[in-house]
């Protein structure tokens, strides 16, 4: 079932109008006639609604009944992606997302490949990286459209997490002592996973980290790629924290 996200306030007698893309979405790739159901998500809640009237600019929709689901999970975890080359980027959102992260931080490293010198050239991988993350999140039927915020550097980003009250977890290949499995004993609520780009970390980065609490661990015997590295890790978090079953 399609779904439209849309705040609260567009909510007006019992009716909402389906705009943009959205729209065009519906009625030309998917062939929407009047009488067809389709979902509503807005801040606060799920709706089926019925297609009323399909217009030239707009899709009308009335809302026939509240869905009692919530399929978000009830932990946060942020990936912080060290940009991949090519469209790899896109890869790790759209499967991070269908996962349960909440929210991206795309991360300027030490060995980062990919240069972003040209503001609009960065605003332009933003506004698509956010496309991917709301189709993920249609597709897979999440309650919220995961948020893509701004290119940060390490160094921006240590500054940060130095405020938030959150278990930062950094799977690195050198790291061979330190287990997932091991800081995850204790369930937190608000999770950080940081994953360095094809060349992985630089070591000072590392010790950057470690400088403020972060565990630095691994992910086995093995080598992973780094569109592979944030699945893997998102995944063993949410299971550990109850979320996949």
């Amino acid at each position: 079932m399609f779904r439209y996200f849309c705040s609260d306030d567009c909510i007006e007698n019992n009716s909402v109008s389906v705009t943009g893309g959205d729209a065009r979405h519906l009625k030309t790739i998917l062939r929407a006639q009047e009488g067809d159901i389709i979902s509503v998500v807005t801040d606060s809640n799920e709706y089926k609604a019925r297609i009323e009237a399909i217009n030239k600019d707009d899709i009308v929709c009335s809302l026939i009944e509240e869905i009692q689901r919530n399929n978000e999970s009830k932990i946060n975890i942020t990936l912080c992606q060290g940009i991949p080359k090519q469209t790899k980027m896109e890869t790790i959102i759209q499967q991070n997302v269908e996962l349960g992260v909440k929210s991206f931080i795309p991360l300027i490293t030490e060995r980062t490949v990919v240069k972003l010198n040209d503001k609009d050239r960065e605003q332009k991988k933003l506004d698509r990286w956010q496309k991917i993350a709301k189709e993920s999140a249609k597709q897979s039927k999440r309650n919220i459209i995961p948020q893509v915020e701004e290119i940060t550097t390490v160094k921006e980003l240590v500054e940060r997490l130095k405020q938030e009250d959150a278990e930062i977890i950094v799977p690195y290949e050198l790291e061979d002592m330190k287990i997932l499995k091991d800081v995850l004993k204790e369930p937190k609520d608000n999770y950080y996973i940081i994953i360095g780009p094809e060349g992985g970390f630089d070591i000072k980065e590392i010790e950057m980290f470690k400088e403020i609490g972060a565990n630095i661990v691994t992910l086995g015997k093995r080598i992973l790629r780094t569109e592979t590295a944030g699945v893997v890790a998102a995944s063993v978090v949410m299971y550990a924290c109850d979320e996949m079953v």
